[in-house]
C-alpha cells in the first residue's frame, strides 16, 4: 500500500486538519475577545483618568477664592487656575506613567495645550453633538500605535471669570476673555495611552496559542496513529490477508487473530461465515458441475448428431430449390415456345383474317391478349428463378431516365386511351444519366406502371415523377414516384406485396389477374442496383410506389 492511499495517513492528515482549524478558529476568537477586554480596559483606564482631571479642575475652579486669598485676607492671583493646575498634573503625570493627557480646545491660550489633528476631529463631532459623551480610536504618534481617548468639557458658572463676557475684556491672569456662556463647548480632556504593552502581552498570548496548537496537533496525531494501528489497520490487514487467501483457493480461510470486542469483531465473525458458506458452496458447485459436464456432454452429442441429420436435410433442400429454379427455367423456356407461336399466329390472323367474323376476331384477342398475360408471367418466373439462382448479372451503362419512359409511354398510349386514363410525367430537367443496367432499369418501370393500370379504375390518373437528391453525408440519389388514384391497399397488406406470389387479394377472392411477381421482381432488381423501394397507400384513395436508385449502381 502506498504512503499516500494510506488510511492511517488519511485519518492523521485529517485530524490534524481539523484541530488546525478548530484551534485557529479558536485562537482568532480570542484574539478578538482579547482586543476587545483591551480596548474596553484601555477606555476604563483613560475614563478615570480624565474624570480625574476634570474633577481637579473643579475643585480649583470652586478653591479660587480661597487659593488666591493672602494671609491679610486680600485678593492675591496665585496663578493656580483650573488650566495651570491640569497642565501642571499633566506634566508630572506623564513624566512617570507613560500616559499623556492634556486639556486642549480649537483655539488655546497657551500652544502647549494645542490640538493636533486627531483632536481637532474629535472636538467637532463632540461640539456638534451634546449626546456624545466620549470618543476614542487609534493613532500613530511617532511611529508608535496609541490609544486616543477625549471627554468633552463645558463652561459652568466658575469658568465665566476668567471666559465669560464682556469679550476682549481682560480676565485676571491678563488672557482677553472669549465671551463664553455657562453650557458653551470649552474643549476636551484629551488622554494618549501607549499601546506596546498591550501588544505585547498579545503577542506572548498568540505565541502560547500557537504553541498549544502545534501540541495538540501533534498530540492528536500520535493518538490518532496508535488508535488506527490498533483498532482498525491491524485488523483490516488481517481481514485483507484472510481475503487474499479467499481469493487464492482457500476457501478454508478463518480470522482467528482479532481480538477486538467491536465492528471489527462482528466484521470478522461474519467473513468466517462467510468463508464457510463459501466452501459448502464450492464443495456443492463442484458435484453440480460434474454432473452438468456429463448432462452437457450428453446434450453436445445429440446436437452434434441434429446437426448431421441438419446438414443432410438442408442439402436435401439446397438440392431441391436448385432443382426447382432449373425445373422453373426449363419450363418456362419450354412454356414459351409454343406460346410465342399461339401469339404470332394469332396476331397473323387477326392481321390478315378479312373473313373473320367480330365474333371470331373477338376470340382471337382474347387469345393474343391471355396469350401475352401468360408469357409476360412466364418470364417473370423465368427472371425470378434466374435471381435466385444468382444468375442475373447488372451491366453497367448510362441510363437516361426520360430515354428509358418515352417508349415505355408509347407502347402503353392505346391502353391508356382505351381505359381514358390521364398519365402525367414529370422528370427533374437537372437529373443526370445514372450509371445503371438499362434492361432491369426499364423492367422495374415496366412492372411498376403495369401494376398501377391494373389496379386504377377507368378515367383515373397515374403520375410518374423523378428528382435528384444530394445530400452532403450520401451519395445522390433519383427518387421516383409513380402515383395512381387506384384502388389502394390497405396497411396490414403493405407488409408483404413485395413478397413473391403475394397479392393484396386473396387467391378465393382475386378479381385482378397475375401471378404475384411483378412487385417482388422490382424489389429485387432495386437491390440489386443497391436502391430500395416502398409503397405508400390509402384504401380508396390510390396508392404510391417510390424506389430510390444511386446515381452509380452498387457494382458499377
Amino acid at each position: 500500500m502506498s504512503f499516500k492511499n494510506s488510511l492511517t495517513i488519511k485519518f492523521m492528515v485529517g485530524i490534524a486538519a481539523i484541530t488546525i482549524v478548530l484551534m485557529t478558529i479558536n485562537l482568532l476568537w480570542n484574539i478578538r475577545q482579547y482586543n476587545f477586554q483591551a480596548e474596553l480596559e484601555m477606555k476604563e483606564k483613560a475614563g478615570v483618568i480624565a474624570q480625574q482631571l476634570i474633577a481637579t479642575r473643579s475643585f480649583i475652579a470652586l478653591k479660587q477664592d480661597t487659593i488666591n486669598r493672602n494671609s491679610a485676607g486680600g485678593y492675591e492671583f496665585k496663578h493656580l487656575n483650573p488650566a495651570a493646575v491640569g497642565k501642571g498634573i499633566g506634566e508630572i503625570f506623564n513624566g512617570y506613567s507613560g500616559y499623556t493627557f492634556k486639556q486642549t480646545r480649537p483655539l488655546v491660550r497657551d500652544l502647549y495645550n494645542a490640538p493636533d489633528n486627531f483632536e481637532l476631529e474629535a472636538m467637532k463631532q463632540l461640539a456638534a453633538d451634546k449626546n456624545l459623551k466620549e470618543l476614542w480610536g487609534y493613532d500613530e504618534i511617532d511611529g508608535k500605535r496609541v490609544f486616543r481617548y477625549l471627554v468633552p468639557v463645558y463652561y459652568d458658572e466658575s469658568c465665566l471669570p476668567c471666559h465669560g463676557r464682556p469679550a476682549g475684556a481682560k480676565d485676571i491672569s491678563g488672557y482677553a476673555k472669549e465671551g463664553f456662556s455657562a453650557g458653551e463647548f470649552a474643549g476636551s480632556i484629551s488622554v494618549v495611552l501607549p499601546m506596546a504593552r498591550f501588544e505585547a502581552a498579545q503577542h506572548t498570548n498568540i505565541s502560547s496559542q500557537v504553541v498549544f496548537i502545534l501540541f495538540m496537533v501533534f498530540v492528536s496525531i500520535g493518538l490518532t496513529y496508535l488508535m488506527m494501528e490498533h483498532i482498525i489497520i491491524m485488523p483490516i490487514r488481517e481481514l485483507t490477508g484472510k481475503v487474499v487467501e479467499l481469493g487464492r483457493g482457500n476457501l478454508s480461510a478463518q480470522i482467528t487473530e482479532i481480538q477486538t470486542y467491536d465492528e471489527m469483531r462482528s466484521l470478522a465473525d461474519e467473513f468466517n461465515t462467510m468463508a464457510g458458506k463459501l466452501h459448502g458452496l464450492y464443495n456443492d458447485l463442484e458435484e453440480k458441475v460434474t454432473e452438468r459436464t456429463a448432462l452437457l456432454s450428453e446434450a453436445n452429442q445429440r446436437l452434434l448428431e441434429q446437426g448431421n441429420k441438419l446438414k443432410a436435410m438442408n442439402a436435401k433442400l439446397t438440392e431441391t430449390d436448385r432443382l426447382k429454379s432449373e425445373f422453373l427455367a426449363v419450363m418456362s423456356h419450354e412454356l414459351r415456345t409454343p406460346l410465342t407461336a399461339i401469339i404470332a399466329f394469332t396476331e397473323i390472323l387477326l392481321a390478315e383474317g378479312e373473313t373473320l367474323s367480330s365474333l371470331q376476331r373477338e376470340y382471337l384477342q382474347d387469345i393474343f391478349e391471355s396469350g401475352h398475360q401468360l408469357l409476360s408471367q412466364i418470364n417473370d418466373i423465368l427472371n425470378m428463378s434466374k435471381i435466385e439462382a444468382g444468375l442475373v448479372k447488372i451491366n453497367c451503362n448510362p441510363v437516361d431516365i426520360k430515354e428509358v419512359l418515352a417508349p415505355l409511354t408509347r407502347s402503353i398510349s392505346p391502353l391508356l386511351s382505351k381505359k381514358r386514363f390521364t398519365l402525367t410525367v414529370d422528370i427533374a430537367a437537372d437529373i443526370p444519366s445514372i450509371i445503371a443496367d438499362r434492361e432491369k432499369v426499364t423492367h422495374i418501370f415496366r412492372n411498376l406502371i403495369s401494376n398501377a393500370i391494373k389496379f386504377t379504375p377507368d378515367g383515373g390518373k397515374i403520375n410518374i415523377s423523378a428528382v435528384l437528391v444530394n445530400e452532403e453525408e450520401k451519395s445522390p440519389e433519383v427518387v421516383v414516384k409513380i402515383q395512381d388514384s387506384g384502388i389502394g391497399i390497405n396497411e396490414e397488406d403493405q407488409k408483404f406485396i413485395f413478397d413473391k406470389f403475394r397479392q393484396a387479394d386473396s387467391a378465393e377472392s382475386r378479381e385482378y389477374p397475375g401471378s404475384g411477381l411483378g412487385l417482388a421482381l422490382a424489389r429485387n432488381l432495386v437491390e440489386m442496383h443497391g436502391g430500395r423501394i416502398w409503397v405508400e397507400s390509402e384504401v380508396g384513395r390510390g396508392s404510391t410506389f417510390t424506389f430510390v436508385l444511386p446515381v452509380i449502381a452498387k457494382g458499377c
